[in-house]
Parts: C-alpha cells; sequence; structure tokens
C-alpha cells in the first residue's frame, strides 16, 4: 500500500521528470538551432573562402607572368589576363577584374605609373601619376631604389562573389587582393611592344606623356611614351 509520503514522493518525481524533459528539449532546440545557422553559413562561407584564395593566387599568377617580360606586345598582355582567368576556375572569371601596372622610379625618389592596363571595376591607372605606397603599405624605399629604371609590376584583382545558397550572405561581396613582383628580365617591362626592335618602349622619364590603348580581350590599358 502506497503511504501519502510514497504518493508525495511520486507526484514530485513525475513533476522532475517533466521539467527535466522540457528543459532537454529546449536545450536541444537551441543547440540544433545553433548547428543548422552554422552549417548554413558554412554552405556561403567555405565557397566564399576559396574564392578569395584563388583571386589571391590569380593576382600572384599575373604579376609573376608580367615580370618575367622586358617588353611586352599587346598579345602578352591579354595572355596575362587569360592565365589569371584560368586560375579562377571554377569560379566564373566574368566576375573577375584585374589591373596590372608597372611603377617605375623616376630618377628623383619618385614613384609613378609607367604603364597600366584594367577592365571592369578597376580601370587603368593614367601614366605618370604619382605612387606613395606598395600594396602592403612597404616604404617605396625598400622596393625601389632612387634612381632611374627601377620598378615593380603591381596586380590587383576585384572578385565580386555571390553566394549559391545565399542563407547567410545575402548580396554580392567584392573581395579584393594584391600582388607585386619585381621585375626577371630587365629594371622595368616596356609596354607596348610590336615586336619590331626599332620600336622597342622607350625607357620612362619625367617627361614621358599617356597614351590609351584597348586590348582585344576589352581591356584598357595607360602608358608613357
Amino acid at each position: 500500500m502506497l503511504t501519502r509520503a510514497n504518493l508525495i514522493l511520486r507526484h514530485l518525481t513525475g513533476r522532475l521528470f517533466n521539467e527535466t524533459s522540457a528543459i532537454a528539449a529546449l536545450e536541444f532546440a537551441l543547440v540544433a538551432s545553433a548547428l543548422t545557422m552554422l552549417l548554413l553559413g558554412l554552405c556561403d562561407l567555405v565557397p566564399a573562402y576559396l574564392a578569395y584564395t584563388h583571386a589571391g593566387t590569380a593576382a600572384s599568377t599575373a604579376a609573376d607572368l608580367a615580370a618575367e617580360y622586358s617588353e611586352m606586345q599587346y598579345s602578352d598582355m591579354v595572355n596575362v589576363y587569360s592565365a589569371a582567368a584560368d586560375v579562377m576556375a571554377p569560379f566564373s572569371a566574368a566576375n573577375q577584374s584585374i589591373r596590372i601596372t608597372d611603377v617605375y622610379s623616376d630618377g628623383q625618389g619618385n614613384a609613378k605609373v609607367y604603364w597600366s592596363c584594367g577592365n571592369g571595376s578597376l580601370p587603368a591607372y593614367t601614366a605618370r601619376v604619382a605612387v606613395t605606397s606598395t600594396p602592403t603599405g612597404t616604404a617605396l624605399s625598400a622596393v625601389l631604389k632612387n634612381s632611374a629604371n627601377t620598378s615593380y609590376i603591381l596586380t590587383e584583382i576585384n572578385y565580386i562573389y555571390t553566394a549559391p545558397a545565399a542563407f547567410v550572405v545575402k548580396s554580392p561581396v567584392t573581395l579584393s587582393t594584391t600582388a607585386y613582383y619585381l621585375p626577371r628580365s630587365s629594371a622595368y617591362v616596356g609596354f607596348p611592344w610590336d615586336g619590331v626592335a626599332t620600336d622597342m618602349p622607350t625607357i620612362p622619364t619625367s617627361a614621358t606623356k599617356s597614351s590609351p590603348v584597348t586590348l582585344s580581350n576589352g581591356a584598357t590599358c595607360n602608358y608613357a611614351n
């Protein structure tokens, strides 16, 4: 026979069990919601990180390839753009803007744009425009000597990333990256060159002017002549 004390104990035990079950259900709901949001976020953020790393590799690739030349023809620049686009695969190159610039020392302690090619959201810089710092904020004195005919190749990339699922990243995001390389074959990279020895680009000086040209891939370039 159940005593009054036993009945009270059973009642309290039942209430405790019910309350514990309710708390457990609430905790599960909260944890499940958090894990679901984390999973959905990863569906957007992991591809974004991959796109950013591809853009960084594309910038390095373009700068490295351009730095190999001493004189670049129009077709050479188009090939550099194509290589950068290939590195972005499987991400669409249609969402990629690239600016490639040769920054040189004028021999008076100043750095200026010798030539620049750009497309999309990164139009070409005007030739002979002053440059005050490197992409990483390094002092120019650490890269360019205070003498004529020294330079570096700067590549900048903007990639418009649109999340495939858009669970967390609701609107397109611009991923930006830069890279720069010192020329390996000469003190500076001449552009444009038609392949005729007598038509080689002149060494940049403070008297050079800016001239425009449009490449076959649609990129526009400004160069000093």
